[in-house]
């Protein structure tokens, strides 16, 4: 068979591989993680109306601004209903693609570089391989409300193999072409995460090497050359930030010096997870109470800086391969390193997925030299490579274990969290209050009592915790207590709309129908978007028998775009009575 005959062959069996190791994901269940905000609770991408679209592109909501994402998710929801296994697929087809894209990337990378195809292939297909199947994946491709990193990932990736097709094209009608094609590829990446941003400095780094077309002379061209893509990173970027308005993390709780030993120690944490994946946890939480000036963490800044040191002596030398490799991967982790934190994460597995393209090309490029170096053998080659070949699919197989192993981990809420709180080095606050969520919805309220308290152990000044603790306390009966609790919280923060709703729905619950149908009305001032809150309040002027203006606070809600209720529609006798549903919406918190 010869070597054309086999390259199809190749893209074939990574997509078959890739899709083996992650196809257990489509079993498993939405998780109380962003994606019942995400999808599951999100009314908004119920529909792909205009008035969606419009939000998706005009959003804020949940700090971010990524419009082709909840586009996508609208998609599913159109297409897959709620089905939790149609989205995961969604999820793992779009990384098989990355996969493919990848490949094809190394291909193009060492043209002109490398005359020798068969290397080149055997470099990119373990490339790509070892990517596609490895641990750190996982998170990104089996948490649906990750779909945002492979999404924007599958954008950036193609945007590269334009702009390489641009740069090497030489009719210049094909040139404007594939340029036009890599700008609109650049505004796909843009409108799926933040990360995209980086995707200019990236292009600069391509002209750096392999492509070879810059140097000092050369380099306004070459910037003013990226004005279309500087331009859609810049307004990715300010949209993105006045989405995370008031997330960041404050400097009195997290130090500037915290903050950039924390940077080094993820620079180094996403190069050692690759090499050794052990020990992967969905969640590091940020510990304040560490030592960041530890021998840890002062080792990490001393190996980045030697690191950096050493790939910039090689690029004076000629050598610019290691440079080229290294700031692409510092530039496209540099908005996860969290310098100016709008999270509370130390690292994440997920941060890895587009930084990392450069270790496993240097990886794949030392298995090329080594399946060509192994040809020049006369009496060994076969053997050569048939030890290289072992050596790809041990490694394969260990890592697709693993992955499939760390997939279980996201088969439901409570296996999420059980596992965060049992692996973590470091007393996680919010996967106890994730557990207790999930250890609620199954009914299990003692068990999600005693995960609540911890939460609240951990950080007792966070009210959502304390809520949860008194919302327990309200469904066992002990209204008064429940209620002091949510007064308190109301207190503090008047400008919540859920702590004027919290409260309405214990005096709901104690009968006082007139005291929560105002705590109901204050919250629809505090948040005139609140549909809950409309609702609710429809709800509390039915049980005081003033359908009027229940009619007026349910049409209100039905205005701002949230799905009809046909339980309340019932009590309004706009229809019959669902069967098996009781009327009215639900008093229990989201």
């Amino acid at each position: 068979m010869s070597f054309r005959a086999i390259r199809p062959c190749l893209y074939m069996a990574l997509f078959g591989v890739v899709l083996f190791t992650f196809l257990p994901s489509a079993g498993n269940d939405f998780v109380d993680w962003d994606d019942y905000a995400f999808v599951t609770r999100n009314h908004h991408i119920r529909t792909l109306d205009m008035r969606a679209i419009s939000w998706m592109f005009t959003t804020f909501y949940q700090g971010v601004w990524h419009p082709l994402t909840w586009l996508s998710h609208g998609v599913d929801v159109a297409l897959g209903g709620l089905n939790p296994s149609y989205h995961h697929l969604v999820n793992v087809l779009i990384h098989c693609l990355n996969a493919l894209l990848f490949f094809a990337l190394c291909v193009r990378l060492q043209e002109g570089l490398i005359v020798d195809r068969e290397r080149v292939y055997a470099a990119a297909f373990s490339a790509a391989l070892l990517f596609g199947v490895h641990p750190l994946r996982v998170e990104s491709v089996a948490w649906v409300a990750e779909r945002k990193d492979v999404l924007c990932t599958l954008f950036y990736l193609a945007t590269l193999i334009a702009y390489l097709g641009y740069v090497r094209t030489e009719a210049t009608s094909r040139r404007r072409i594939n340029y036009l094609i890599a700008v609109a590829l650049c505004v796909g990446a843009a409108l799926s995460k933040p990360m995209s941003m980086t995707l200019p400095l990236v292009l600069l780094v391509l002209d750096f090497y392999p492509l070879q077309r810059m140097n000092l002379r050369t380099a306004l061209t070459r910037v003013w050359e990226k004005a279309p893509f500087l331009a859609i990173a810049a307004g990715a970027a300010i949209l993105n930030l006045l989405a995370a308005k008031g997330a960041a993390i404050p400097f009195s709780y997290v130090t500037p010096g915290v903050r950039i030993m924390n940077a080094f120690y993820g620079m180094v944490f996403y190069i050692e997870k690759s090499l050794t994946p052990f020990g992967l946890v969905p969640l590091y939480q940020l510990d304040p109470n560490a030592d960041y000036f530890s021998p840890k963490f002062l080792f990490s800044a001393a190996l980045v800086i030697i690191v950096t040191g050493f790939v910039i002596h090689r690029a004076f030398r000629g050598d610019r391969l290691w440079a080229a490799a290294w700031f692409y991967y510092l530039i496209t982790l540099a908005p996860a390193l969290g310098l100016f934190m709008s999270f509370r994460h130390a690292v994440a597995d997920r941060y890895s997925y587009l930084p990392t393209l450069s270790f496993w090309l240097l990886v794949g490029l030392g298995f090329g030299r080594l399946w060509a170096a192994a040809a020049r053998s006369v009496r060994f080659a076969a053997v050569l490579r048939g030890a290289l070949i072992l050596w790809l699919v041990a490694a394969t197989l260990a890592y697709a274990y693993q992955t499939r192993e760390q997939i279980a981990v996201w088969r439901n809420s409570v296996t999420l969290w059980s596992y965060v709180i049992d692996n973590s080095h470091y007393k996680p606050d919010l996967a106890f209050y994730g557990l207790g969520r999930a250890l609620e919805t199954r009914g299990e309220l003692d068990r999600a009592l005693e995960s609540y308290q911890m939460a609240v152990s951990l950080n007792p000044a966070h009210s959502k915790y304390v809520g949860a603790v008194a919302n327990i306390m309200a469904r066992k009966g002990h209204l008064d207590e429940s209620l002091a609790v949510f007064r308190d919280i109301q207190d503090k923060e008047p400008q919540n709309p859920r702590s004027h709703i919290d409260v309405g729905r214990v005096l709901s619950m104690k009968g006082r129908l007139d005291e929560a149908a105002a705590a109901f009305k204050k919250a629809t001032e505090v948040d005139p978007q609140d549909g809950r809150a409309w609702a609710l309040l429809a709800v509390s002027h039915l049980d005081r028998n003033d359908k009027e203006r229940a009619v007026e606070c349910y049409k209100k809600y039905l205005s701002l775009g949230f799905p009809r209720s046909s339980n309340l529609e019932f009590r309004l006798g706009w229809r019959a009575q669902p069967e098996g549903a009781a009327p009215g919406i639900s008093l229990d918190p989201d």
